[in-house]
């Protein structure tokens, strides 16, 4: 995707924590102005358009905008077997692959799009492995890896799952449903002890591993139609524990989408995010982040998020 050189630092923010709809208007105002000429978002202003930044500033506009971005980029996108190409002369990236399809899916215009996507994405499988008395986990399970040829990660895995719950409440797909299960069935495993995700194990050489907050956000999103299980309610306590331990945008985006889908009080957890994005963006620099802006607006929207909400499937 080409390059365009833009830059966001400096820009007006309102500078008050209470007044959200100016904030979120300020926030839509920068993302527009960052948008490539390829209708694409970078990571940071002047750079190449990239699928992760590219799908949250659409998310994010489509909430705060009267009139929804257009999301036919990501139609445009390069692809390569159907898979949408992040880096040219890289792999196949699953997690990003499943943001897009997830993100095409919001918009009866661009649904069909994303069928490519889900077709590729339900064929490809994280690689096996043996036992290991060092790893307490069933390693044999094949959910989803970041790229071809590798083991099944929380995070793509919670990505994936999640995009095959939102296709299967558009009605049935070969395979999905059994893909899903899977799914399911690496992110109980994975679990850590006393609630919430790591990365990846959750436990090596006999120490239990700490769960993070993006990672177990990302895994009560895609397990949200399971309120009741007892992983989504150890998760669910501990996200809440743990939600304004890590600073970063990303990681307080996605603990204040987890929270809303859930129903949870998030005035907290909101007030941290909002006055995080003051602060940071009047530093030199934190302007650039054009992806944790855009999960910023996402998470701070009003409006339902229809992207992360499940029905029983």
């Amino acid at each position: 995707m080409q390059d365009r050189p833009s830059g966001v630092s400096g820009d007006s923010v309102s500078s008050s924590t209470s007044d959200l709809p100016r904030f979120r208007a300020d926030l839509s105002a920068i993302l527009q102005r960052a948008r490539n000429a390829d209708g694409g978002w970078p990571y940071h202003p002047g750079k190449r358009s990239r699928i992760e930044p590219t799908c949250w500033a659409l998310l994010a506009l489509s909430q705060t905008n009267p009139q929804p971005p257009n999301l036919d980029v990501l139609g445009r996108w390069p692809r390569h077997d159907n898979w949408l190409i992040d880096l040219a002369g890289a792999p196949a990236n699953h997690a990003f692959n499943a943001i897009a399809a997830l993100t095409l899916l919001q918009s009866g215009s661009t649904g069909t799009l994303a069928e490519a996507i889900v077709r590729v994405l339900i064929a490809s499988k994280g690689v096996p492995l043996a036992p290991d008395p060092a790893i307490r986990q069933d390693s044999s399970l094949q959910a989803w890896s970041w790229v071809d040829g590798t083991f099944s990660w929380v995070e793509p895995t919670a990505w994936c799952v999640l995009l095959l719950k939102q296709r299967l409440a558009r009605g049935p797909y070969p395979d999905a449903l059994k893909r899903v299960r899977v799914g399911e069935q690496v992110l109980n495993d994975r679990a850590c002890r006393g609630g919430g995700w790591n990365y990846g194990n959750a436990n090596v050489y006999g120490k239990d591993l700490l769960p993070y907050v993006p990672t177990t956000a990302l895994a009560l999103l895609a397990l949200n139609d399971r309120r009741n299980e007892p992983v989504v309610v150890r998760g669910l306590e501990q996200l809440e524990r743990d939600v304004l331990s890590e600073r970063s945008a990303v990681a307080l985006s996605l603990a204040l989408i987890c929270l809303r889908v859930y129903g949870r009080p998030t005035s907290v957890p909101e007030q941290q995010l909002t006055q995080l994005i003051l602060d940071r963006h009047l530093s030199p620099g934190y302007g650039d982040d054009l992806l944790g802006l855009s999960m910023a607006l996402y998470a701070l929207s009003d409006g339902p998020l229809g992207a992360f909400t499940l029905g029983a499937v």
